[in-house]
């Protein structure tokens, strides 16, 4: 049985698993990205340039230009660079290690500037030269900063199943959460770890024939 329904609206999440609550504030469109790729379900909502142009609309992150292949491309290897860290933020650090490599070189590649706002404060933001597709991009790096600097990037986290690796915020207090869902993932594990100590606790059979 499916836990999770299509999305119904491009750019909107498909349902999260039960007792799932977005991530916090603006962190939730890092969520939201990761999320476009549905593995238990096998959907992926960022499949043509049109499909992400409409993503980045309905998420308030487009800046209304063309949406190219190239810019596609780069969006999907971000969003499993990510998907990679926050299975390291989950505790797999030996899946984090590559992703950190291509996150440096998609963000080395993304327009960023400085502007200085009215109080004369520099503030990094993304720039628009390079196009809407990377623009974006590099706005959704910029929230990964800002979450860093708050403390609560590190409590994104994807779950540690390999066949869901749904993207979650970990609210626990002690930060060691790593299922998505504890109630359907967590269990899925707890099983397969008893039948495996039960498998290896089992007596072996007689090397003698009966009888």
């Amino acid at each position: 049985m499916a836990r999770r329904g299509p999305a119904l609206v491009p750019g909107r999440p498909t349902r999260d698993p039960e007792g799932i609550t977005p991530a916090p504030g603006e962190l939730e469109q890092v969520r939201a990205f990761v999320n476009t790729r549905d593995i238990e379900e096998g959907t992926d909502e960022l499949t043509t340039p049109a499909a992400f142009g409409a993503w980045l609309d309905a998420r308030g992150l487009s800046s209304g230009g063309q949406i190219s292949p190239e810019d596609l491309g780069l969006a999907v290897e971000l969003r499993e660079a990510l998907r990679s860290v926050l299975r390291g933020h989950a505790g797999h650090q030996d899946a984090a290690a590559p992703g950190v490599t291509r996150l440096r070189r998609i963000a080395a590649s993304l327009p960023v500037q400085l502007q200085v706002g009215p109080d004369g404060s520099p503030e990094p933001v993304a720039g628009e030269a390079a196009g809407s597709g990377p623009a974006a991009l590099a706005r959704l790096l910029l929230i990964a900063s800002r979450a860093a600097t708050l403390g609560t990037w590190e409590r994104l986290k994807v779950c540690g199943a390999d066949d869901c690796q749904w993207a979650f915020y970990d609210r626990s207090p002690t930060r060691s959460g790593c299922w998505c869902s504890m109630r359907i993932c967590g269990s899925r594990a707890k099983s397969r770890a008893y039948r495996q100590r039960a498998a290896a606790h089992a007596p072996e059979e007689s090397q003698f024939p009966e009888g």
